[in-house]
Order: structure tokens, then C-alpha cells, then sequence
């Protein structure tokens, strides 16, 4: 479990491999998530994260709206 930046790390990583799955949907989906207020986030190849996960999440839909 980790308390630390996720997002910045993770996006730098995804805008040099350009991968990601999103569709035009995306940013409803993520909005969608964000107002669940999660308060732990996981991935599937990675550390479980804990924190305000419906803030984390807003700041993902805006960098991928980038």
C-alpha cells in the first residue's frame, strides 16, 4: 500500500509508450469512478494505492483530455 504520487509517474510512462485503452467514453467513465470516492486504488501490475481516489481519478481524466 502507497500514499505517494502515482499519477505523475504513471502518465510520464504512458506518454512515452503512448499506450493506453481509452474510447470516446472515457472521461464519462472516470467521472463515473471518481464519484464512488474510492479510497484505495489498485492496478493489476503494480502497488495498491491509498488516498482521495476520486481526486486521483478527476486528475487522470484531465491529463488524458490533454
Amino acid at each position: 500500500m502507497v500514499e505517494d504520487d502515482i499519477l505523475g509517474p504513471g502518465e510520464a510512462f504512458r506518454r512515452q509508450m503512448d499506450y493506453y485503452a481509452h474510447s470516446p467514453d472515457t472521461p464519462k467513465l472516470i467521472e463515473k469512478l471518481a464519484r464512488l470516492k474510492p479510497e484505495r486504488l489498485a492496478c493489476m501490475h503494480g502497488s495498491a494505492w491509498r488516498g482521495n481516489g476520486g481526486a486521483l481519478l478527476r486528475e487522470l481524466g484531465a491529463s488524458l483530455a490533454r
